[in-house]
């Protein structure tokens, strides 16, 4: 065979070995994690039962527990606005946006996702159903979260797994 159908070859071989590799690396990212034989329980988020959550009341609550899955109690507010339809690339818009917080028992305000993200833009049905109404909210808590390091701008809030009126 040939010098350079052997280098061919092999540069064939090392290509594909090199994919297999990658996409395993990948697959292996994106596959879901199982706990160990270890002695400890284990449970992922989704299997924590929510009675077993720390609640959010107040502002304290919400420092203390940053960062954690909780369960938020408070009234559901919300602010509507017509949007320039220039900054929402669709020509013409009528529609309204419609952002949701908690309020918290001292008047803590927690946004329902982060302000930045699209998913703070809340359902109609949802602020019908909840608005001003007292709530109880599963998720992960931010404190004072910023967008940019340098950012003037904070901003609590709770990445929403779950919501739904509070029955005392």
């Amino acid at each position: 065979m040939p010098k350079i159908e052997k280098k061919m070859k092999l540069r064939s071989v090392s290509l594909a070995s090199g994919l297999t590799i990658s996409i395993s690396i990948i697959l292996s990212i994106l596959a879901p994690v199982k706990p160990t034989n270890s002695q400890i329980p284990q449970l992922s988020s989704e299997e924590i039962p929510t009675n077993k959550l720390e609640i959010v009341k107040k502002r304290v609550d919400l420092i203390r527990l940053n960062g954690q899955r909780v369960k938020i109690i408070g009234r559901y507010t919300s602010k509507s606005w017509q949007p320039n339809p220039q900054s929402t690339g669709i020509p013409g818009f009528k529609g309204l946006y419609t952002k949701s917080q908690i309020l918290l028992e001292d008047n803590t305000k927690v946004s329902i996702f982060p302000s930045w993200n699209k998913q703070s833009l809340r359902p109609p049905d949802e602020v019908e159903n909840y608005n001003h109404q007292i709530v109880e909210a599963i998720g992960v808590v931010q404190f004072q979260a910023s967008l940019a390091p340098n950012s003037q701008i904070h901003e609590s809030f709770i990445n929403l797994e779950q919501l739904r009126l509070y029955l005392e």
